[in-house]
């Protein structure tokens, strides 16, 4: 994702700055005319914004948190990674303990939106931190939702992952329904498609499991980190939420095979929620997301 987004941001001439965990990553920016970084302090250095997308909440304070003290004066912190609302609140306190402008601003969309600008941005935090993300939110994305202060972005996309995980564990089962009853799947496709309870993402997930076929727009092993989070979200307000289990079991059982495909690979589970032995592992495993920023 990370790398998708500095192309696109290239594309729109912003001057894209990178760094990358594994170096081989940040590699392919030098071809559109970005600058890879040896280290992250590069990056922060003279940057009007810096952008982070790395797996998790605690990846980003171990690059980022040894960088703070000689951060720019007046450069954005742009916090992009899918983290959990606790998660989020905590990067914010340490942006602030630094007196850092911080924008809580996960998206919604996979590696293709981000290529083409079309991704969802759910940001958060202070009205005067707008003027400079702006324009790079007009490279990505064709909607940009403004939430409240810094943290509710992450809090609006881990209630949206929650729905779109579970709606594809809901679809899988539903295909397998139609298996069960002698029903030809490609007509429970066709009810959806165009009608009001379809989408563009369920079609697509449908016909990613009717060819057992699944590149890794969102792994497995994502959908498991974010389900854990909405877990640490329900033990901490005390709520229940005892659909999140059973899925979260579903997904666990397909991380042991699948944990590198797309969620869709859940349509591999059989009844006793153990993967089909005679399905093969149909993509490579994903590159580890990266940390992109941009001056």
């Amino acid at each position: 994702m990370g790398s998708a987004m500095a192309h696109r941001l290239l594309e729109r001439s912003i001057t894209v700055l990178a760094w990358d965990r594994d170096s081989e990553h940040s590699r392919d920016l030098e071809d559109r005319g970005g600058k890879p970084a040896k280290e992250p302090g590069e990056v922060v250095s003279g940057a009007t914004t810096v952008i982070t997308m790395l797996p998790t909440a605690a990846i980003v304070l171990d690059v980022i948190e040894p960088l703070l003290d000689d951060w720019p004066a007046g450069t954005v912190w742009l916090q992009m990674s899918s983290v959990g609302a606790a998660e989020a609140d905590q990067l914010t306190q340490v942006a602030e303990g630094h007196g850092i402008t911080l924008v809580d601003a996960p998206v919604s969309g996979s590696t293709h939106p981000a290529e083409e600008g079309q991704l969802t941005i759910l940001a958060s935090g202070p009205d005067s931190a707008r003027a400079t993300v702006d324009p790079i939110f007009d490279a990505l994305a064709s909607r940009v939702l403004w939430v409240g202060e810094a943290g509710m972005g992450s809090r609006l996309k881990l209630a949206t992952n929650h729905w779109m995980i579970s709606t594809v564990a809901a679809l899988a089962e539903s295909m397998h329904l139609c298996d069960a009853m002698g029903l030809d799947q490609q007509q429970f496709s066709a009810l959806l498609d165009g009608g009001p309870l379809g989408s563009v993402y369920a079609l697509q997930k449908l016909d990613e499991m009717r060819r057992h076929e699944y590149p890794a727009g969102f792994p497995v092993r994502l959908a498991l980190k974010d389900l854990e989070l909405v877990r640490e979200v329900e033990q901490s307000s005390r709520s229940t939420m005892p659909l999140l289990e059973v899925v979260l079991k579903r997904f666990l059982a397909a991380g042991e095979a699948f944990g590198d495909q797309d969620l869709a690979a859940i349509y591999e589970l059989d009844g006793r929620a153990t993967p089909k032995a005679n399905v093969a592992n149909t993509s490579a495993p994903a590159s580890t997301p990266r940390s992109s920023h941009s001056s």
